[in-house]
């Protein structure tokens, strides 16, 4: 699992939406707060707002990592999934 969370709460997956929706999911967070890109340069993820869901996302295996590095992996995987 390959879950990533930056500093403003965006949190992605490196793997597949498939696999950010199951830990979304594992976390207590609802499919609807799902984030879809509307423009090309977004990625698809979720917002954590509630400090305890980044705690819980944390503890359940996802990497805090910063914001710049987040987009940079969800770019690169962006293009090798193509």
């Amino acid at each position: 699992m390959t879950i990533l969370i930056d500093g403003k709460g965006h949190m992605i997956s490196t793997i597949s939406v498939e696999e950010l929706h199951y830990f979304a999911e594992m976390i207590g967070l609802k499919r609807e707060w799902f984030q879809t890109p509307r423009r090309a340069f977004k990625n698809a993820h979720y917002d954590l707002t509630a400090q305890n869901k980044t705690t819980m996302a944390i503890s359940s295996g996802a990497r805090l990592v910063p914001t710049r590095n987040l987009i940079e992996r969800a770019w690169w995987s962006r293009l090798i999934s193509k």
